[in-house]
């Protein structure tokens, strides 16, 4: 036991400190050495939990995507049982609102993540959980309401990721009950009607 917390003690510091390098130096700058020296802990240690700084980086995104996915494996049985009022509110309260505050709880890493110049695991398998869900609500023409599964995807997944980015990114973050309903309000309503609306108000 004593251990295993020292093993989980020194991965945490290895992770903290990558994530600290990130913020002042591109991945394919940082070099084993600047890990090391940042963990305190020798390049030994180092070798002896990951094999270089991909793995690590591809550790931390596949732990911090498990968290996220944990919260959207609910809406498979939720959409099944609720109709579509109890459902918005339950997807809100369950599955929107603990998302965003593991989010904040990890904002850094997030802030961090986002600014890479490539797709991350964590997108990766939101991605292809959006696209499960979907597939088990389209009908036999692999469509929903007439749209191609993998066009409704496309747009319905692109919207999203980039709504969270901006909310990652936003120097004047609001709180996750805020973003949460401004989410919820567009993917219920559409952007095209409430734009119509706020135009005859």
């Amino acid at each position: 036991m004593t251990e295993d917390r020292r093993v989980r003690k020194t991965k945490q510091a290895i992770k903290h400190a990558l994530i600290q390098l990130l913020e002042v130096k591109d991945l394919e700058k940082i070099t084993i050495q600047d890990i090391t020296t940042l963990a305190d802990i020798n390049r030994g240690t180092f070798y002896l939990h990951y094999e270089d700084k991909y793995i690590l980086l591809s550790d931390m995104e596949d732990e911090y995507a498990r968290d996220l996915t944990d919260d959207m494996q609910l809406l498979k049985d939720m959409i099944k049982e609720l109709n579509v009022e109890d459902f918005a509110k339950v997807f809100a309260e369950k599955v929107l609102k603990n998302i965003m505050i593991h989010i904040k709880n990890n904002i850094e890493f997030y802030q961090i993540i986002i600014k890479l110049e490539r797709k991350s695991h964590i997108e990766e398998k939101i991605s292809e959980l959006m696209f499960e869900n979907m597939s088990n609500n389209a009908n036999d023409d692999n469509a929903i309401a007439g749209i191609p599964l993998d066009y409704f995807h496309s747009y319905v997944f692109g919207a999203t990721i980039s709504f969270i980015k901006h909310w990652v990114s936003d120097t004047n973050r609001m709180e996750p009950d805020e973003v949460v309903d401004y989410l919820i309000k567009i993917i219920f309503n559409g952007p095209l009607r409430l734009m119509v609306n706020g135009q005859l108000k």
